[in-house]
């Protein structure tokens, strides 16, 4: 990605942090008694600026420092923080290589004034990889689609009701998950014409971060969606884009 159009992403965010931008960094905290404040020994829950996190370092759960934050990238129409990139090529081996991981897989420690993830270096090796002047074109939706499918992968979005408990049982189950997706040029363009076409409707955030996985041209869709409606309209636009026959629905409604 140019200079100029990683400017724009941060330019974006003080128009989206009244949605999920820095609500997300407000939240990236160990519990209380575990992170204090390095000069006042107080507790960390206010919003971050994203100067305020550029340069600092990403250590593992075995304090091994993987790298340090370098950029962020956010969704324009939906004010998501996609994810956050970090320069991984040490930890990996890798010359001059960055990482995009999805921002629910890391936590500030104050005390150390370090980011810590609970990725495994294995994890870390499966997550989209680029040279630091070969940036992806994160206008383009399959780009975007890439760092979903690793953050759905690794366990999803730490608010959304699909996540943790369901990914692990699926896990113990002949059941596919987001590694799943076939890399033809069919099954991709299939995931990505149903993926922009629920981000260009008005549904919830949980629709708009489902899993679509095409493996030889069977899709099967997995999250949660709001309500009978927006589960009916999911399967509309899937149905649009593929043989009807071809979909499996896995698909659940928010019971709140």
């Amino acid at each position: 990605m140019k200079p100029i159009q990683r400017g724009f992403f941060l330019s974006l965010i003080p128009i989206f942090t009244p949605l999920t931008a820095l609500t997300a960094f407000a939240e990236m905290k160990q519990p209380a008694d575990e992170v204090t404040s390095a000069s006042k020994g107080e507790t960390t829950s206010t919003p971050w600026r994203a100067s305020q996190i550029m340069g600092v370092n990403v250590k593992n759960s075995a304090n091994e420092t993987i790298g340090e934050i370098e950029d962020i990238i956010i969704d324009a129409k939906s004010g998501e923080i996609i994810a956050v990139i970090i320069s991984s090529g040490g930890f990996l081996g890798i010359a001059d290589t960055l990482s995009a991981i999805p921002i629910s897989s890391l936590r500030y420690d104050a005390s150390a004034e370090t980011f810590k993830t609970g990725l495994t270096k294995a994890q870390l090796t499966k997550a989209p990889h680029f040279k630091t002047d070969a940036w992806p074109d994160y206008n383009n939706e399959s780009a975007m689609e890439s760092l979903r499918t690793f953050r759905d992968s690794i366990g999803g979005d730490v608010d959304a009701p699909d996540n943790t408990a369901q990914n692990e049982k699926e896990m113990t189950e002949d059941s596919l998950d987001p590694t799943d997706q076939g890399n033809s040029e069919s099954d991709t363009q299939v995931t990505k014409n149903i993926r922009s076409s629920i981000m260009d409707s008005e549904m919830s955030f949980n629709a708009k971060n489902i899993k679509i996985i095409t493996l030889n041209g069977n899709v099967t869709l997995k999250g949660v969606v709001e309500s009978t409606e927006e589960h009916a309209a999911v399967l509309k636009i899937a149905n649009s884009h593929a043989n009807e026959s071809r979909i499996t629905d896995e698909l659940k409604v928010n019971s709140k």
